[in-house]
């Protein structure tokens, strides 16, 4: 059965999930674990663990299309246990050598390292769809470096910023994350094979040697202690997922609420035939932003469940197997939905500098305070200089006098304003209005699309990045 971790949207039939949903699949899942299972046999036959013969027919066997899976589903309904009717069917199909099948190991060991095998994948994946994110942004921060625009806190007008320093401050975000990301790979996609507990009790003082040379050859990492009760590795990623979703989220958020009537600044990519309601013919609906921020509310909730599961006591717990095995394919699901969606979002974000000029001045120029008061400053003190424009922003907003009107008295309107600044309303002089808005926006563009370029020529392929 197809997983449905994720909430399917009317926008998902557009969107390319880059082989992701396939990753945790029935099918997958099974032929991961036959994949470990191979490896652990080769490298224990190599080792001489085992007879090297045994070895070859065991690997060469661990195949879902060898195996007889009607069999192994009916055996999955009579012996209720996770692993043990795959192992059969494979110690079935093996013969003589199935005697040397699945060598000194417990379940745990299998099902953990299959799912962070898969994982690798979904992350090799996750981060190439992050570096597209990241070259796309790239682009625009330095396109639009120089394209003014209202900051805002409090949802209220602050100072003004250009477009590309909004950018900027995504691309912050996302290289923290990206970085973070690829910080945890040697700690989170690792291999166990302790055995029961983790002492490798059945294979003893050659047990260490062996993971080590299991997880070269799955291209994966080895686990300091093999523990099969310390999961906060797998619990550190899903939290690293969700603090990445936050930032999409965040993007998502800035362009639904920007791409309303009031706002009109940002947009998502629309086309001829998109409806937006069935009833509001004129509805333009941000259905990407959407999608995306209910994914993102889903994996904060499943990343808070596996966060409440890591205390689980003693040396194993099958609540927290089910729940950490499980939940991290799902969030695996979840972040690919989310990167995916965030891709498609920002490759297709288009602008309005015309009404992001208008709503600059919408406030009667009131934006502009922080920049006069300092522009007064040396003349008058910070003082002085705060109290004349608080009085004038004021007296603006209640109807009064316009604020650059109010502004334009002798020894003030000189060091403010252009020359003819009495004809008809006053020109700000130009400069020092947007700070570093657009070299921090060409500063971050580039190392965005550095980030990008640099992973792509470096990026494992995906055989590599988990590969049997």
């Amino acid at each position: 059965m197809e997983r449905t971790a994720e909430y399917i949207d009317a926008t998902s039939r557009m969107l390319d999930y880059r082989g992701s949903r396939e990753l945790f699949a029935p099918e997958a899942v099974y032929q991961a674990w036959l994949d470990i299972e191979a490896a652990v046999a080769l490298v224990q036959g190599e080792m001489g663990l085992i007879p090297a013969e045994a070895a070859a027919t065991i690997a060469r066997t661990a195949r879902v299309a060898c195996l007889d899976m009607e069999r192994v589903e009916r055996d999955y309904v009579r012996q209720r246990h996770p692993l043990m009717p795959l192992l059969g069917e494979l110690v079935r199909k093996c013969g003589e050598a199935g005697r040397y099948v699945h060598w000194g190991l417990a379940t745990q060991n299998i099902q953990q390292t299959g799912t962070l095998f898969l994982a690798l994948r979904g992350h090799r994946i996750l981060l190439a769809v992050l570096d597209e994110i990241l070259g796309h942004l790239g682009r625009l921060a330095t396109a639009h470096a120089d394209t003014p625009m209202a900051g805002r806190t409090h949802g209220q007008h602050a100072v003004p910023i250009t477009l590309g320093f909004k950018f900027a401050i995504w691309i912050d975000e996302l290289l923290q994350a990206r970085e973070r990301l690829r910080s945890v790979e040697a700690r989170v996609f690792t291999v166990t094979m302790g055995g029961a507990v983790g002492a490798f009790s059945a294979l003893g003082a050659r047990g260490p040697e062996m993971q080590d040379r299991v997880a070269e050859r799955l291209g994966m990492h080895s686990m300091s202690l093999p523990s099969r009760s310390n999961r906060t590795h797998m619990c550190e990623y899903v939290q690293l997922l969700a603090l990445c979703a936050s930032s999409f989220h965040k993007i998502a958020e800035e362009v639904a609420q920007s791409s309303s009537v009031e706002y009109a600044e940002l947009f998502e990519v629309h086309s001829d035939g998109v409806i937006g309601s069935s009833t509001m013919p004129q509805k333009v609906n941000p259905k990407i932003s959407m999608g995306l921020m209910a994914n993102c509310q889903k994996l904060y909730a499943l990343s808070s469940m596996m966060l409440q599961t890591a205390h689980r006591p003693f040396e194993g717990d099958a609540c927290a197997n089910v729940i950490y095995d499980n939940g991290t394919a799902e969030a695996m699901e979840l972040a690919t939905a989310i990167f995916i969606r965030a891709e498609a979002l920002v490759a297709g974000l288009r602008a309005d500098p015309a009404r992001m000029e208008e709503n600059l001045h919408s406030s009667d120029g009131r934006i502009f305070s922080e920049s006069i008061m300092m522009k007064l400053a040396p003349a008058m003190g910070r003082g002085e200089a705060h109290d004349l424009v608080y009085r004038a922003a004021m007296e603006s907003r209640e109807g009064g006098p316009g604020f650059f009107e109010r502004l334009s008295e002798p020894g003030v309107a000189e060091i403010l304003f252009e020359e003819g600044a009495g004809q008809g309303r006053p020109r700000l002089k130009a400069e020092g209005h947007f700070g570093l808005s657009p070299e921090i926006a060409r500063d971050f563009g580039a190392r965005a699309l550095r980030a990008a370029e640099g992973s792509a020529a470096e990026r494992p392929t995906l055989s590599q990045a988990g590969g049997a």
